[in-house]
């Protein structure tokens, strides 16, 4: 009997897998198998829903090395200049530019007590093997994004200076996306595919873009407003394709002088005002604004702890606005989008040959030894056991860093 799962359905769903599973008797399909099962069927069906994961081009790592050696040739270019009789030209020259892309392991796990049952297909279980599949993809698809976003070439909508040139009218605007493709087209980067660059948006993005002077010439000369106004999402145009993500990263972060800044603004009679915290500010008792903790992250609607995330930096928002309000508004957190334009080799995903899927592990009871003396504690997780992502073409990636009117708060 075949087994068709798909870790995106609802719990009841699952449940009723559940129960179909041991209804089937023992021995049909182990527990770990189905655990297993739903993990790789979650990457198969989600992986093209993942946009940035969606781009990298898979180069292995052959020979167990920990790290991908990329090759960039120069180019030779062509001339004009007739050979002299003779006499035999100069040799042209080679060269060659080295990347390395490194390697990692990464992997969650979850301890439960000895009630629950390892030997059936659990319920419990099932569950959360299926938020695991979803975070292992989405572990696959940050990496992929950080990776983009650690090499990518900064442009500031209306072509602004620097991020502290930006202000709460420096919306998203096509004119700026020409520029960027133009730029790239001049730097001989070739399109991503289908003759088209990539362009990777927010909801608030295009919620900005559907009204953009340029977008609605379009959609008046070519008569193309039904797609948009079903769905919001822009159609191809000026060798650009459209794709929405929910993670666009939005912060008021950024990096000057190798020190990192939170930007703030406030409303007052005049205009706007903006200041800026710096990630070594302190306030009169010399206490720091900004704390490193490791701790976990509170279930928004419990309250109870979830996710174990190390190393996270903590910004007391509250008390620096307390303490710098004075008799004036209040201060928010000067937040900006970073959308992704890119061209062709702008990512590549390398790993170990065969070690760079997710494969989910199940423990039960008494399986630690000696650290489970009595057979109290079991767990599940899941782990890549080598991933890496680079870049062959650096010039082939550009942050569009923008204001969307829907992120500020007033």
């Amino acid at each position: 009997m075949p087994w068709t799962l798909n870790a995106l359905n609802p719990v009841n769903d699952i449940n009723n897998i559940v129960d179909m599973v041991n209804q089937a008797g023992p021995g049909v399909i182990a527990p770990e198998v189905f655990y297993s099962k739903q993990l790789l069927d979650t990457i198969r069906y989600d992986a093209d829903k993942y946009v940035y994961f969606r781009l990298a081009d898979a180069a292995p790592i052959q020979e167990r090395a920990d790290k991908l050696m990329v090759r960039r040739w120069a180019p030779l270019q062509a001339h004009t200049v007739p050979l002299a009789e003779g006499v035999p030209p100069k040799s042209d020259k080679g060269s060659v530019e080295k990347y390395e892309i490194d390697a990692a392991q990464y992997g969650r796990y979850m301890e439960f007590t000895d009630k629950v049952d390892f030997k059936a297909v659990d319920p419990v279980i099932a569950h959360y093997t299926k938020e695991y599949s979803l975070v292992a993809m989405e572990t696959l698809d940050l990496l992929a994004r950080e990776a983009l976003l650690s090499i990518a070439n900064p442009f500031y909508a209306g072509q602004a200076a620097n991020f502290e040139a930006l202000n709460v009218n420096s919306k998203p605007s096509m004119t700026d996306l020409r520029l960027i493709v133009l730029s790239m087209k001049k730097q001989l980067v070739k399109p991503r595919n289908n003759g088209k660059f990539h362009v990777i948006g927010s909801p608030e993005f295009y919620f900005d873009m559907i009204s953009d002077p340029t977008v609605e010439k379009y959609m008046q000369y070519n008569q193309t407003t039904k797609g948009m106004y079903d769905n919001t999402m822009l159609p191809s145009m000026f060798e650009m394709e459209f794709y929405e993500s929910q993670l666009v990263p939005t912060s008021s972060e950024y990096v000057k002088d190798g020190k990192t800044y939170r930007r703030m603004y406030r409303i007052t009679a005049s205009g706007y005002e903006y200041d800026s915290i710096a990630e070594d500010e302190v306030d009169g008792n010399s206490v720091p604004y900004v704390t490193v903790v490791d701790g976990y992250v509170k279930d928004s609607r419990t309250g109870a702890d979830a996710s174990y995330i190390p190393g996270q930096e903590i910004w007391d928002i509250d008390r620096w606005n307390t303490d710098n309000k004075g008799q004036g508004n209040d201060w928010y957190e000067f937040k900006a989008q970073h959308i992704l334009v890119v061209g062709k080799d702008a990512l590549t995903r390398t790993g170990i040959s065969g070690e760079d899927s997710a494969k989910m592990y199940v423990k039960p009871k008494g399986s630690s030894g000696v650290l489970d003396p009595i057979d109290q504690r079991q767990s599940i997780g899941f782990k890549i056991n080598s991933v890496g992502f680079g870049s062959t073409r650096l010039e082939a990636v550009v942050d569009y860093i923008c204001v969307p009117t829907q992120v500020l708060p007033v």
